[in-house]
């Protein structure tokens, strides 16, 4: 997986050997070609199973102590204590859960015809058991400050679909807007505003009477004989 260097052609005051050596939950088993300045990265092992690099000061200062694994058991730990419990009425996490199932699977609430009514459901793994979702939430990035968003905005509630991501990046992917290909790129009429320094307003009004191309991004004064 990783480039190894016999650690016996290493020659230079202050090199040490580590190999064999155990920090937190990894196990030092080689010596890698990779290098920062003169930090040496080795290879390491971690209990979990995993395989990894570690740089020499890293493993020394217990800065790195395991391939990432007890940093996502502690997050769970956290999540866990602070929401007071997997079904708690006080956790967000489990009011996006029952929300996402709700838009999917009452046909009763007043969204469920842009998201059950076309046909986008909640996966039966999630759908079924708050804490499968909740494990892939911690696993996966779940922070207070994110929302659930679909990468297929037309796919389904699911973990191949599924990312936790900002406000901002979530409005993005919304299906509403409207994607457009411009000197070899492809953009939200939004995000095109925001590049070329044109309200989004007016692209999306210029879009709507039939502008496109060079017309559509012309600057604000400046009109174009169709």
């Amino acid at each position: 997986m990783y480039a190894e260097i016999d650690v016996s052609t290493i020659k230079g005051n202050g090199f040490k050997n580590m190999i064999g050596e155990k920090f937190g939950r990894l196990t030092v088993t080689g010596l890698s070609d990779k290098k920062s300045g003169r930090k040496r990265y080795w290879i390491c092992e971690c209990d979990c199973g995993n395989t990894v690099l570690a740089r020499s000061d890293s493993l020394r200062s217990k800065t790195t102590m395991s391939c990432g694994c007890f940093k996502k058991e502690q997050d769970k730990i956290n999540l866990t204590k602070n929401h007071k419990g997997y079904n708690s009425h006080q956790s967000r996490l489990y009011h996006i859960w029952q929300g996402m199932r709700k838009r999917c699977e009452n046909t009763n609430c007043a969204q469920y015809p842009e998201w059950g009514g076309r046909g986008i459901i909640v996966c039966d793994e999630w759908s079924k058991d708050y804490k499968t979702f909740m494990d892939w939430s911690v696993s996966n990035g779940y922070r207070d400050s994110l929302s659930v968003d679909r990468i297929d905005v037309n796919g389904n509630y699911e973990p191949s679909n599924c990312r936790w991501t900002t406000a901002k990046a979530q409005a993005n992917n919304r299906r509403s807007n409207i994607n457009v290909e411009y000197n070899g790129e492809i953009h939200n009429l939004s995000q095109w505003g925001v590049f070329l320094g044109i309200k989004p307003k007016t692209l999306y009004e210029r879009y709507r009477k039939g502008d496109r191309g060079n017309n559509l991004f012309r600057p604000v004064n400046k009109i174009i004989p169709r």
